[in-house]
């Protein structure tokens, strides 16, 4: 997980719903307001505002199947339903591994199909979050910039960085909890991230100097000309630290 930027108003079209509805809101009657145009505008403006990737598990999701996730569930008894359409509660996360043959083989991204069965042990995101409502969990829009809490391993396990949490204040144990809730050490997870390490790892051995290396690592971590980041950017940062710290913080924000 990487911090995650929050959207700064709601769409057009989420406006124009809540000026018909008042306070008489639901989720269902939203998502079919305007042939189901005012929820592929605020999902599209979630996703860019992400620069593209999933919150939780930071696959690349523009252009292919994903959804809006309420990080307070919304028929949760604790203010889910006052929260159904407040922007503050929502982020665009991917189908969490439940589509059969999903994944990141169409572009050549990392990765592969992230579809694996019983998909109950092996959905993850939102998708494993369901319901579950716990003061436990972290939401990503309130990660710090650096450190990074979590690293990944060069098998494509993720894993609490218990120091770095210490030093942002955060207890290790709650980002524990987080990476448990939203099953990111799914089989279809880990597989796709040890195979962006790998190809990581194929390009640095061909590259022999400073100014090359630094290069590279600036175009793999900043949004390329749409704005977009490439899948697993925890993975590529943990891969390229300490250099990759460095450039991050040349522009602290660009990534964000």
């Amino acid at each position: 997980m990487k911090i995650v930027r929050r959207l700064e108003k709601p769409t057009p079209g989420l406006v124009t719903y809540l000026d018909c509805v008042g306070d008489d809101t639901d989720w269902d009657e939203f998502r079919s307001h305007g042939s189901g145009e005012s929820y592929r505008e605020l999902r599209a403006a979630l996703t860019d505002n992400q620069r593209g990737l999933c919150a939780y598990c930071e696959m690349a999701i523009r252009g292919r199947r994903h959804q809006i996730e309420h990080v307070i569930p919304r028929n949760t008894l604790r203010h889910g339903h006052a929260k159904v359409l407040d922007i503050a509660n929502m982020l665009a996360c991917c189908m969490g591994g439940t589509v059969p043959d999903f994944g990141l083989e169409e572009d050549g991204e990392a990765g592969g199909g992230r579809y694996r069965e019983p998909v109950r042990d092996n959905m993850s995101c939102g998708q494993a979050k369901g319901d579950r409502e716990e003061e436990d969990f972290i939401d990503p829009r309130t990660l710090p910039e650096a450190p990074s809490l979590a690293k990944v391993m060069e098998n494509g396990r993720i894993e609490v960085d218990e120091e770095a949490c210490r030093t942002a204040g955060f207890t290790p144990d709650h980002m524990a909890r987080t990476i448990e809730i939203l099953n990111l050490n799914a089989e279809g997870l880990w597989v796709a991230r040890e195979k962006r390490w790998n190809d990581l790892v194929e390009v640095s051995e061909d590259i022999d100097d400073q100014e090359t290396m630094d290069a590279w690592v600036r175009a793999v971590l900043m949004p390329d000309e749409d704005g977009n980041l490439a899948s697993f950017f925890t993975t590529a940062r943990c891969y390229f630290h300490p250099i990759g710290e460095r450039i991050l913080a040349e522009d602290p924000h660009a990534w964000i």
